[in-house]
């Protein structure tokens, strides 16, 4: 997935508030605090997980077209290369 500049910064930015909660987990977790801990670990997780899986909201319309397009009778799905 081709990330541009605004993507990379997003990405960064949330491996670094990710970081900030891991830390924050794995010291509930030396405290003897394991629930706490696994909560703010998973937290981090899903952070990271989210910004990487989820799609943008200039991404939503593009992928909402492709879809009306190939459910018309004789549309091509916007990645054939059939020339007609």
């Amino acid at each position: 997935m081709a990330r541009g500049l605004i993507g990379t910064i997003e990405l960064m930015v949330a491996v670094v508030l990710a970081a900030r909660v891991t830390l924050l987990g794995v010291d509930n977790l030396a405290r003897g605090q394991t629930a706490i801990g696994a909560v703010f670990l998973g937290l981090a997780a899903a952070l990271l997980i989210i910004e990487w899986v989820a799609p943008s909201p200039t991404d939503i319309p593009g992928a909402l077209a492709g879809r009306a397009r190939s459910a018309l009778p004789g549309g091509k799905p916007p990645d054939s290369s059939d020339d007609d």
